[in-house]
């Protein structure tokens, strides 16, 4: 006989997920910002690297973490969030960390979405007659272009969020806070 395995506190384990995503999300999906958006060819990431490096250079390497915890703790959180309701409603043997790398993808884009939106109100308080179009075309591609006006920074963005989301929810595995799965039957 086996003894009987006691359930697991719900605001436990919400609370514990939160905060590993909130303190595990903004730095990974920050380091894997910069390869991904070289390797999804962005247009604009050679001038964006290279303040970044003049920036990095300057004031050390603690500036881009401040900087990735300002842009992600808010998207981590809610992806945390959104995880922590899905683990416990989840069956025990549904995906966890696949489903929390595409709750981060999709919660960075809604980010991106709003960056987007914030930068055509830039452009029309500064500069009246810019074409706010630019601003708003960050965010879909061009059917003329593979990769149009900076749409590969958000894919990164996006894809960096999913990354982020994955190994925060590796990480909350690892450290017993998501359900267990189910035992195998021996057939």
């Amino acid at each position: 006989m086996t003894a009987p395995v006691p359930p697991r506190s719900f605001v436990g384990a919400f609370i514990g997920i939160v905060a590993v995503f909130a303190l595990l999300g903004p730095p990974v999906g920050g380091a894997a910002f910069a390869p991904l958006a070289l390797a999804l060819h962005a247009p604009a990431a050679p001038d964006a690297f290279a303040l970044a490096a003049a920036v990095g250079a300057v004031f050390g390497h603690w500036l881009m973490l401040i900087a990735a915890y300002a842009v992600g703790v808010g998207p981590a959180i809610a992806t945390g969030v959104l995880f922590a309701l899905w683990d416990a409603a989840a069956p025990p043997n549904w995906p966890r960390a696949l489903v929390a790398a595409a709750i981060g993808g999709v919660v960075a884009y809604a980010v991106a979405l709003r960056f987007a939106a914030f930068g055509s109100a830039f452009d029309m308080m500064f500069q009246p007659d810019a074409p706010t179009i630019q601003s708003i075309s960050l965010t879909t591609a061009a059917v003329t272009e593979p990769v149009a006006h900076g749409t590969g920074l958000v894919r990164a963005f996006a894809a960096s969020g999913a990354v982020g989301g994955l190994v925060s929810a590796m990480a909350a595995s690892l450290l017993g806070l998501t359900a267990p799965s189910a035992p195998e039957r021996a057939v």
